[in-house]
């Protein structure tokens, strides 16, 4: 059996159309766990008509405690072979679940994602499929940590933990969840914990789901908590590759990726336009990130690694130019967020 996890928080929107796609599979031993996380719109509602018309489908409601809280309570509920995770306003093809079921002694399953219903449906050809071990497991980390592809033409989001399938006794043996503290880059550090675990992993560049992107996602406006939740964001995943051993290896790129976080920090916190700080709050900002053990031995890797306007970004901010590394940062977020605009068609 496969377990589908679904955490909902307002979801009222979209969910019809998410759970209609996972109840369309034609693969048919799962159960579907929808974890309410506290809605205030029809989310509930929804979820109890469906929960009342199809006996594979089990509700659980809590308190608002954030998208991690939620897919852990959903872990702990799952009984499958398999634990899948989607959210709500995506979509699943039919065949997902199906491809799942017939893959036999491995521990984690990638595939492929479509940013539409029509590219999800259309007919491609598909690369080949690739199966990893133990001593793969440095490589499949640095595809995960500075997001390289694992083969050419393929499509897979390797940070997130969606359009993938987790053997769910791994799981509970190795204890991995979700880090409740986090709201951005939780599901990164999760799968790296996952890797470090697992044995076997095959990679299927096979389309089988539709994620949808929304311009004002959490991960695309200010929020004052975010340069914080970086911080410890890499404390955690630090100390996940040193205790296995894997953080010589990776250390320049888990310090690329940190600097990655550090002008996002910058982009979309400290001089994003809906920052209401002083330019004094925010030059104290940059002083105290910079003054960071974590982000100090970082800085080394910022002429060797990265794109020119991440390395300008950090170098203005380095010597301390605060005016050019504001304009240069609003000028990233306009371009970024005008980008996000093209990809919703807006």
């Amino acid at each position: 059996m496969i377990s589908v996890v679904i955490p909902v928080y307002n979801g009222a929107r979209y969910l019809h159309r998410c759970l209609n796609s996972v109840l369309a599979s034609s693969y048919r031993d799962f159960e579907l766990i929808l974890v309410n996380d506290g809605s205030t719109d029809g989310t509930l509602q929804i979820c109890q008509e469906y929960a009342a018309r199809d006996r594979r489908i089990r509700l659980i409601s809590q308190e608002n405690a954030g998208v991690s809280a939620a897919r852990n309570r959903g872990l702990t509920a799952c009984r499958g072979e398999w634990v899948v995770f989607v959210d709500a306003d995506d979509l699943i093809s039919p065949d997902f679940l199906g491809l799942i079921a017939r893959e036999e002694g491995q521990d984690l399953l990638l595939f492929d994602f479509a940013c539409t219903v029509e590219e999800l449906t259309a007919t491609k050809p598909l690369p080949a499929v690739r199966h990893f071990g133990r001593e793969d497991v440095p490589e499949l980390l640095r595809a995960l940590i500075v997001r390289l592809p694992l083969v050419e033409g393929g499509n897979l989001n390797f940070a997130s933990p969606w359009a993938k399938a987790y053997r769910r006794t791994l799981l509970d043996r190795c204890g991995i969840r979700f880090s409740p503290e986090l709201f951005y880059g939780e599901d990164r550090l999760f799968n790296a914990e996952f890797l470090i675990c697992a044995d076997r992993c095959t990679y299927i560049p096979t389309l089988v789901y539709c994620y949808s992107f929304h311009p004002d996602s959490s991960s695309h406006r200010f929020n004052p908590r975010l340069p914080h939740n970086l911080v410890r964001l890499l404390e955690q995943l630090r100390d996940t590759l040193e205790t296995s051993g894997m953080f010589v290896p990776l250390e320049r790129d888990f310090y690329s990726y940190a600097l990655d976080n550090l002008s996002y920090t910058m982009v979309w916190s400290v001089f994003c336009p809906e920052n209401p700080g002083s330019c004094g709050e925010k030059r104290q900002v940059c002083r105290h990130l910079l003054d960071n053990d974590l982000y100090h031995a970082a800085m080394k890797y910022n002429r060797s690694t990265g794109h020119w306007v991440r390395k300008t970004l950090l170098w203005l901010i380095q010597l301390r130019w605060y005016f050019a590394a504001g304009l240069l940062a609003r000028l990233w977020h306009g371009c970024l967020s005008w980008k996000n605009r093209r990809k919703m068609g807006i």
